[in-house]
């Protein structure tokens, strides 16, 4: 069996403050020291300066990996198309992680109205460097198929299975790794919801058979 990393989306939320967290300030030692990974969600939607991203290098443990999630500029605003500048500034804003041995999957979450597009799909993964770990997270179902699993394979990308209401929890491994994300079963929003122990025990022997 692999290694199974577990973490959240994020890590400074005040509502943490009390179930999770003792105060406000150290949020960020604290996580480390429980959770193994997190995804670094606020990259989606505005790029940290270099300096923040140069902390959490130093600060992090060793075995401690950061995913991230690719901009909207590229995802949502340009489709994938033309975003190789975009991709290049956050690549290298992600560098400091990669050199300490802390960078994960960087994820491409793409936009509910994206439908199949093979070419699109080989477009973007092939203009993307064999030195970084991706994965590609679809939101619209045409896209659930074996085409598509070929392609990601092809590229060694991980397909990310999901637990939402949107699309089924499909697990497929299409790279050397596995990504999972717990949206949540809620209605709206997703993630407004708690998880009971029978349904994360439903993912105990699928997260041992992805790994």
């Amino acid at each position: 069996m692999g290694r199974i990393l577990l973490g959240t989306s994020g890590w400074s939320y005040d509502d943490w403050v009390g179930p999770f967290y003792e105060q406000r300030k150290w949020m960020f030692d604290y996580y480390v020291k429980v959770f193994d990974t997190v995804e670094v969600n606020s990259t989606f939607y505005s790029l940290p300066p270099g300096w923040m991203v140069q902390f959490w290098a130093k600060r992090a443990p060793k075995n401690f990996e950061f995913a991230a999630k690719v901009p909207k500029t590229i995802t949502h605003k340009k489709k994938l198309k033309s975003a190789e500048k975009e991709m290049e500034t956050f690549l290298d804003l992600m560098e400091p992680l990669r050199k300490e041995g802390k960078l994960g999957p960087l994820l491409f979450q793409l936009p509910p109205g994206l439908k199949f597009s093979p070419d699109l799909l080989k477009s973007l993964l092939e203009g993307l460097p064999s030195t970084h770990m991706f994965a590609v997270e679809f939101r619209d179902p045409s896209w659930l198929n074996k085409e598509t699993w070929r392609i990601l394979e092809n590229h060694n990308v991980a397909y990310v299975v999901v637990d939402e209401p949107l699309l089924p929890p499909e697990l497929v491994v299409t790279a050397d790794f596995v990504y999972i994300r717990w949206h949540g079963r809620g209605s709206r929003p997703w993630y407004n919801y708690h998880y009971s122990k029978d349904e994360l025990k439903e993912w105990v022997p699928k997260v041992k058979e992805a790994a």
